[in-house]
């Protein structure tokens, strides 16, 4: 723990819940926010793919999306949480039956773990869901390690290579590093962010199948995703797992945390590559 003074707040309750008087965390409600924030992360996806919806094709994914944030705040009631949960997912079906063949693998994610909370009676307390899930994140790291190192295109710096001169406006990020000519033979830069990644990929799947709940790996893993998030533009999968971290972890997820979040979520409906392109 980081001593502040005065009126600044100390830094682990900025991010985290504030612990209890016998150093446990009320994390019950937290965990609850947490998951809603993980299917909020699902909403916002649908969402957006609405946006580019033609009408003429039928009203039903409108009317499912609007009954999956229908059923989000009753997430946050105990009493009704599971319920919520269910309803969320059964209006999910259609579309995961629809589109399945051409799922992305962060939505794989929401599939695995969100309808696995309706095993247990009370989720939110229960360390059984919360060991699953850092199980399957860690299984999930692994793998994506593994995929890398198999196309083998982090090793040798060439997909860096090829995302700093032909990617999109925050993939072209470390493209000044290097210059023209290492397109086809990458620099020791981009040889050097692949392999980072393949190590931080491995590092964080081991340490989370091991077991390590420290909040300050926690928060150096959000700090990761976050940066993942914006170097891909893709922040909506970094919201998912940085919610389904919080639950894993048994801490769940602070206010503070989650209007961050939704800011996120906001920001990735247009692009934060059209926000930089808006701004130059």
């Amino acid at each position: 723990m980081i001593a502040q003074s005065g009126f600044a707040p100390k830094f682990s309750n900025f991010l985290w819940p504030s612990e209890n008087t016998d150093g446990s965390y009320n994390s019950g409600k937290l965990n609850r926010l947490a998951i809603m924030t993980a299917m909020l992360s699902v909403f916002f996806e649908k969402a957006g793919r609405l946006a580019k919806y033609n009408v003429e094709y039928g009203y039903e994914p409108i009317f499912l999306t609007a009954g999956m944030l229908l059923a989000l705040p009753f997430v946050l009631v105990e009493k009704y949480s599971r319920w919520a949960i269910l309803a969320f997912v059964l209006l999910l079906l259609p579309s995961i039956s629809a589109d399945w063949v051409t799922y992305a693998n962060h939505s794989w994610l929401a599939v695995w773990t969100i309808p696995v909370s309706l095993l247990f009676v009370k989720y939110w307390d229960d360390p059984l869901f919360a060991d699953y899930l850092r199980i399957t994140l860690g299984v999930v790291m692994l793998a994506a390690f593994a995929q890398k190192v198999l196309a083998g295109t982090y090793w040798d710096g060439s997909y860096i290579a090829y995302l700093s001169h032909y990617g999109s406006t925050t993939e072209r990020l470390f493209g000044f590093l290097c210059s023209d000519t290492t397109l086809q033979q990458p620099c020791g830069w981009h040889r050097f962010i692949g392999i980072f990644l393949l190590v931080w990929q491995f590092a964080v799947g081991v340490l989370l199948l091991v077991g390590i709940r420290s909040l300050l790996f926690l928060s150096v893993e959000i700090g990761f995703l976050l940066g993942a998030g914006l170097f891909a533009d893709e922040m909506n999968f970094q919201v998912l797992n940085i919610a389904l971290l919080c639950i894993a972890f048994r801490v769940g997820m602070s206010y503070r945390l989650f209007a961050a979040c939704v800011v996120l979520l906001l920001v990735d409906m247009h692009g934060i590559g059209e926000f930089i392109d808006y701004a130059i």
